[in-house]
């Protein structure tokens, strides 16, 4: 199969560079989008339709090739994945030429380097400034507990778990809350969330609405005035901000990709 990497669309928000005395000195911070791990990659993989493999066999045949890379690295050699480089390092001040390697004092580390096809996909990536960091939630991981199926899927009447920054439901505004918004429609539709199990800036957990119809899209939307914070009870903003989280299929359970049906083809975070 040919390798394909393909450059990237990125977005950012600019910061006040604290760090020197000049005002104009500002840095960038990209705009997180959502977390994706071995699981979730190979559901993607699947989605797309690229292989007839399943997400288990997808993920059994990774791990052979990434655990014996890390193996032979442990062993002294040099790894090349193609798209980084995996070799071993050793950390920690020796005191003499013949002193020993000894735990806590030294420790081993991997050093990885991106490869080439990764250097020129980042060339060609181009970055989008939407200028200064307005602090808004980032959903990055929508767990479904019923079946564990990330960023796909949702069931009425059960809990799903989100992952992200600047989660808190937060504000004395009428509008603050969880809610859900069928894909396409207008935002007087919105079924209010009553259930919030868990409100902390990185986690929330809540049960979906059963009013929620199965084998629709739905988005989730979340509305608060938590300014950025690591605490429950951050600085408030005057006004509520509104966030619009991917396509996720409402299902009775059963998995997106045996059957639960296609969500949609845009993966970013839509924001008001």
């Amino acid at each position: 199969m040919a390798k394909k990497v393909k450059p990237g669309m990125l977005r950012g928000n600019t910061n006040e560079n604290k760090l020197t005395a000049d005002k104009n000195d500002y840095t960038l911070s990209i705009i997180g989008g959502m977390s994706y791990d071995l699981s979730g990659l190979a559901q993607l993989v699947v989605k797309s339709g690229v292989t007839t493999k399943r997400e288990d066999e997808l993920i059994a045949d990774f791990r052979l090739i990434a655990e014996k890379g890390i193996e032979m690295a442990l062993m002294g050699n040099n790894v090349n994945y193609e798209y980084f480089t995996l070799r071993p390092g050793v950390k920690g001040v020796f005191n003499s030429p013949n002193e020993p390697f000894t735990r806590p004092k030294h420790e081993v580390t991997a050093i990885m380097t991106a490869g080439p096809e990764l250097l020129e996909a980042l060339k060609q990536t181009n970055v989008t400034n939407m200028g200064p960091s307005q602090h808004f939630a980032q959903m990055d991981t929508i767990i479904n507990t019923v079946n564990g199926e990330t960023n796909l899927s949702i069931t009425p009447g059960q809990v799903v778990e989100i992952k992200g920054v600047n989660l808190s439901v937060l504000g004395e505004n009428s509008s603050v809350g969880i809610y859900l918004q069928e894909a396409g429609a207008d935002e007087s539709t919105r079924i209010k969330v009553v259930t919030l199990l868990n409100n902390e800036p990185k986690r929330l957990l809540f049960m979906i609405p059963s009013a929620v119809t199965r084998n629709k899209n739905y988005q989730i939307v979340h509305v608060s005035q938590a300014g950025a914070s690591k605490s429950k009870s951050g600085t408030l903003l005057k006004e509520p901000r509104t966030e619009l989280s991917i396509s996720l299929k409402a299902t009775d359970g059963t998995p997106v990709n045996q059957g639960g049906g296609n969500v949609g083809d845009d993966d970013r975070p839509v924001i008001e």
